[in-house]
């Protein structure tokens, strides 16, 4: 059976004008899109398919549904415990200033968050340290292993003018692709790799693992390597586990609106640390096998964070595996009444995205302004066919989402644009010309450290 309503005449935007007429980013909430009188109804639906009587009861979920309906609304009616409340109040945050007649609110402190939503951010922060230093753990190598893996690449003696060894125009070309092919990679593979790992096999945790798996192999296996084209391959490795891991790892979705900044922060903080921490490294060591090597250190722990960490609600709930969801934002929350109004919400907007891009006609109802309700059965089949393919393809045909990724294309090619990326992972070579190789100075060591601490501070 499915439950429908027909709205008023005063009804929002439709939902499907909003994939193409959405400028400002506003992100509709298809639960106040269902009248108050009708919410009952609805819930009580999804609470009986759900068997979410095995975590909770109809109250807490109801009472959750009309907390995400309308925040504001619910709670005028005084229906709040003094603990619900506050866990409210800690989700928010407010600037002194906008308000002087108000009580100061206390800006939003991490220690303050639930032990959860602090393992995510651990995993976050070790995962962006393996990031940096995985990445920059070939500037130190890039002393050792052109010698000894046999290419030669016209090195200089101490300013001379002259070469001590042939330049071999192919062997420069082998140098610069194994140095770059671990960026091809992770943009052309590792990234792609990050949905499939993620939405079909394994979920949030499991591609984080796989991820940090490859990251780790890769790294042990680059300092075995005996030839250029064995380390491209592990290097090629490499490259395919820190795309996966840089698109799955940022966990915003869990995380309190008022911290995902300081995730971001964590992220883009602990790749600069890891870049600074590989040059320390290469300052510690002059065996190119151990500076290649020492970013599998924070990759080996990252797996075993992955298990211990929360897996994705979202992913849960779009696999109907609906208390283990509840448990999971139980966890992330701390309160029933909020991981009830976060189910709720992820469910409602799971149910619109499937029923805007569903593909069996005889599935469609009119979905202008309503939010119709799909059997199990039919919300299992009609997600399956939203499949890979088609949310690549929507990177480019929905307007507003195709506004999104230009965007991030234009900043991310502009960051390469602006040349600091050559210091951060060709600095030694660069800042080395006219050294001798045998006895490489610490001297463009050094100044590779020392951009790597200005690029953290």
């Amino acid at each position: 059976m499915r439950y429908r309503w027909r709205p008023s005449s005063t009804a929002q935007l439709p939902f499907q004008q909003l994939l193409e007429n959405n400028d400002l980013g506003i992100i509709d909430n298809p639960l106040r899109r269902i009248p108050e009188k009708h919410l009952r109804e609805f819930i009580d639906s999804f609470f009986k398919e759900s068997e979410l009587a095995k975590v909770t009861n109809f109250t807490n979920l109801f009472r959750g549904a009309r907390l995400a309906r309308d925040e504001e609304a619910f709670g005028q009616e005084d229906t709040l415990t003094d603990v619900e409340k506050a866990a409210l109040e800690k989700e928010k945050s407010r600037d002194p200033e906008e308000d002087p007649n108000k009580d100061r609110r206390r800006e939003p402190s991490l220690w303050a968050e639930s032990r959860e939503i602090k393992i995510i951010l651990l995993i976050c922060c070790v995962a962006s340290i393996t990031q940096g230093w995985a990445q920059a753990a070939i500037v130190g190598a890039n002393q050792g292993w052109p010698r000894a893996l046999n290419l030669q690449l016209g090195r200089v003696t101490n300013g001379s003018d002259k070469a001590t060894e042939p330049l071999v125009t192919g062997d420069v070309w082998r140098f610069s692709a194994t140095n770059a092919i671990v960026y091809f990679a992770a943009s052309s593979v590792g990234a792609y790799l990050s949905d499939p790992l993620t939405d079909i096999l394994m979920g949030r945790r499991g591609a984080i693992f796989i991820a940090a798996l490859s990251t780790f192999t890769a790294s042990i296996g680059q300092a075995y390597a005996q030839s250029w084209r064995a380390l491209f391959a592990w290097r090629f490795l490499l490259g395919i586990g820190m795309g996966a891991k840089s698109s799955v790892v940022p966990v915003y979705e869990v995380a309190p609106a008022q911290l995902r900044g300081k995730m971001v922060i964590s992220w883009q903080g602990g790749t600069a640390l890891g870049i600074a921490l590989a040059g320390l490294v290469a300052l510690a060591t002059e065996d190119w096998r151990v500076r290649i090597a020492s970013s599998a250190g924070p990759a080996i722990v990252l797996p075993f964070l992955a298990l211990v960490g929360s897996e994705s609600p979202r992913w849960l709930i779009k696999k109907q595996r609906y208390c283990e969801a509840y448990t999971s934002l139980l966890r992330l929350r701390e309160n029933p009444l909020l991981a009830a109004r976060d189910l709720v919400l992820i469910w409602a907007q799971l149910r619109r995205e499937t029923t805007l891009f569903m593909d069996a006609e005889d599935e469609i109802i009119n979905i202008k302004n309503e939010i119709p309700y799909l059997r199990p059965d039919a919300y299992k089949r009609q997600i399956g066919f939203f499949g890979y393919a088609r949310r690549v393809t929507q990177l480019f045909t929905i307007p507003r989402v195709r506004r999104a990724t230009v965007a991030s294309f234009v900043v991310m090619t502009a960051q390469q644009l602006t040349g600091v990326n050559v210091f951060a992972f060709l600095a030694s070579t660069l800042f080395d010309q006219g050294e001798n190789q045998e006895n490489p100075t610490r001297g463009s060591l050094r100044l590779y450290f020392g951009f790597g601490i200005v690029n953290f501070l």
